[in-house]
């Protein structure tokens, strides 16, 4: 069955490009939601907090047992989800989870820096000081999400078909890129 999967920048408008592909598809959208089911199959309810935590402000820190047990529940949730098909999944490292897989298109949404922050101050209402410290942080962590469970680097541009840059591209623009890179690999 067909699938996306969407990695995104802290700040790139991944989020919204997601929605906005899934909507146009008629697809269903999975993102946040994922860890929280993940957390709770797998009994371990402080790894969900830990991991929507990403500025790290509550310090929770689950045993490498309760982070290998959440870690099997989003793997084995993430590939439900491509057999059903007709989804668009961001985040958790559902590109590497679905490398594998045919009709699967792996994207990157990314931006130039003062894109990201011009968007985390207007979207957050931050000042630029705090846009710049929530951007890192978030960042420093979901890459270190993926590093710790995949072994590899999140801007690695071989684990994608394609990276979309929002900033050169509005997010039509790029959701038609998208959805056609999908016919093309025959996911439509």
């Amino acid at each position: 069955m067909s699938a996306i999967t969407v990695s995104r920048q802290v700040g790139s408008r991944g989020d919204e490009l997601a929605a906005l592909v899934a909507q146009r598809l008629g697809w269903r959208l999975v993102g946040r939601e994922l860890i929280n089911q993940a957390a709770r199959e797998a009994g371990v309810p402080e790894v969900a907090l830990a991991e929507m935590d990403e500025l790290r402000l509550l310090d929770i820190r689950p045993s490498t047992r309760d982070w290998r047990a959440y870690q099997l529940q989003v793997e084995r949730i993430i590939r439900n989800l491509a057999d059903e098909g007709r989804v668009v999944i961001v985040g958790r490292g559902s590109q590497i989870v679905l490398r594998e897989r045919p009709g699967v298109l792996h994207v990157r949404v990314v931006a130039p820096l003062a894109q990201c922050l011009e968007w985390l101050q207007q979207e957050r209402g931050l000042s630029r000081e705090a846009a710049i410290a929530y951007l890192a942080t978030s960042s420093r962590t979901r890459a270190r999400y993926i590093r710790r469970s995949y072994h590899v680097d999140v801007n690695d541009p071989a684990l994608y078909h394609l990276v979309v840059n929002t900033g050169l591209l509005a997010l039509e623009q790029a959701a038609n890129v998208i959805i056609q890179a999908l016919r093309e690999i025959g996911g439509l």
